[in-house]
């Protein structure tokens, strides 16, 4: 599938939540997304300079997401949209500038898709890792 058809899938900017955190979309291939998430000070924690676990794990969930939306075939009609069932992160360290998730498909079937999201700083460091389960909705 094309870079601009997956890209259209993925619609950031259609996602308010999205929009309200900053995420970006850096790169989407089938089985494969990355996506931005700049450094400010409204994510921050009690230390402004470092960013919210939850953002983080916000951008995870995104991340995976994302990339379940690349499994979606171009003739599959049936497919009515898609839903986090298991979201799993491990924070590795903190982050003080932007990051970038790296989300890629495992395994996935008609009805469920397994991710693994890397999540790296600017400086290539490991802030965090993630897997997550989506199901896939399917019209009757």
């Amino acid at each position: 599938m094309s870079e601009e058809r997956l890209l259209a899938l993925i619609a950031a900017d259609e996602i308010a939540y999205w929009r309200l955190l900053g995420i970006e979309v850096l790169h989407a291939e089938d089985g494969l997304v990355r996506l931005r998430l700049p450094m400010r000070p409204e994510l921050g924690t009690r230390r402004a300079d470092v960013m919210h676990g939850g953002a983080i794990g916000s951008l995870v969930d995104a991340a995976a997401g994302a990339v379940t939306a690349t499994a979606r075939r171009p003739d599959d009609e049936s497919w009515a949209g898609q839903a986090t069932t298991d979201l799993n992160v491990t924070f590795l360290n903190a982050a003080t500038t932007a990051v970038v998730a790296e989300g890629r498909v495992l395994r996935g079937s008609r009805s469920l898709v397994f991710v693994g999201v890397e999540v790296r700083d600017e400086a290539g460091a490991l802030i965090a890792v993630g897997r997550a389960t989506y199901t896939i909705i399917r019209r009757p």
